[in-house]
């Protein structure tokens, strides 16, 4: 997370906005788990599980729609099930 979700302040790596002071925890966390699952996707499609990476990627998608996400999820419907 770049910017503060209320007043937009640049974020370092405080959990805390240093203007308006925000508890950014959980949306970090949630986002950090978003990241978590999409690289699982990756893995997963990687060694040919499918299923498993479509399942991921959704779920990553539904914390947060990163553009990699929302690629991957339509890069996935377009391979072949095997």
């Amino acid at each position: 997370m770049e910017r503060c979700p209320i007043c937009k302040a640049r974020l370092k790596e405080a959990t805390t906005c240093p203007r308006c002071g925000a508890d950014l925890s959980n949306a970090l966390n949630i986002e950090h788990q978003s990241e978590i699952l999409l690289n699982n996707a990756l893995k997963q499609l990687e060694i040919g599980n499918l299923s498993a990476a479509k399942q991921a990627v959704e779920q990553s998608i539904q914390l947060k729609a990163e553009p990699l996400g929302l690629a991957l999820l339509g890069f996935i419907g377009l391979m072949p099930s095997t």
